[in-house]
C-alpha cells in the first residue's frame, strides 16, 4: 500500500493503475486497463493530488468528481478489498471526530510525521529524498499550470 500512496503522489498513474490496483485487489490481475487509465488518471489528479492537503479545495474537488467516479466503478469490474474498506471508514470517523474539535483539522498534516517515516523504513532515506523531490516538483508543477 506505501508504494501506492507513493505512486499517486508521484504522478505515476500507469503504475498506480496497471499494478498497484490489482496487486491491492481492486482490479482484476487479468484485466486489460488500457481504457480505464486515461479516465482515472484525469479523475485522481484533479480530484486528489491538484488540491493538495487544502481541505476545501479537497472536499471540492472529491465533490466535483463523485459522479465521475461512480460511473467508472460501475463500468469497470471494481471491487474494494476488506481492509482498505475498515481503515476508511475508520480513518473517515476518526477525521470527523477531529474536525468537530476543530474545523480547520487537516489529516494529512496530522498523518505526515507517520507517513513519512513509514516511507523511510520501506524505502530508505536515500529513495525518501528522491520521492520527496519528485513531489515538490509536481506540486510546483500543478501550482504554475494554475
Amino acid at each position: 500500500m506505501t508504494q501506492a500512496i507513493v505512486n499517486l503522489l508521484q504522478g505515476d498513474y500507469d503504475t498506480l493503475i496497471a499494478h498497484d490496483a490489482k496487486h491491492l485487489g481492486f482490479l482484476p490481475h487479468d484485466m486489460d486497463v488500457t481504457e480505464l487509465k486515461p479516465l482515472l488518471k484525469t479523475i485522481l489528479k484533479e480530484g486528489l493530488v491538484e488540491s493538495g492537503s487544502n481541505l476545501h479545495d479537497r472536499r471540492r474537488n472529491l465533490m466535483a468528481i463523485s459522479n465521475e467516479l461512480n460511473e467508472v466503478f460501475f463500468k469497470y469490474p471494481f471491487s474494494v478489498p476488506p481492509f482498505f474498506a475498515l481503515v476508511t471508514r475508520g480513518l473517515g470517523l476518526l477525521e470527523g471526530i477531529a474536525l468537530t474539535g476543530d474545523p480547520s483539522f487537516d489529516i494529512f498534516q496530522a498523518s505526515y510525521p507517520y507517513a513519512k517515516r513509514r516511507a523511510i523504513e520501506t524505502f530508505s532515506v536515500k529513495d525518501y529524498g528522491k520521492i520527496s523531490r519528485n513531489i515538490l516538483s509536481l506540486r510546483r508543477s500543478s501550482t504554475q499550470l494554475n
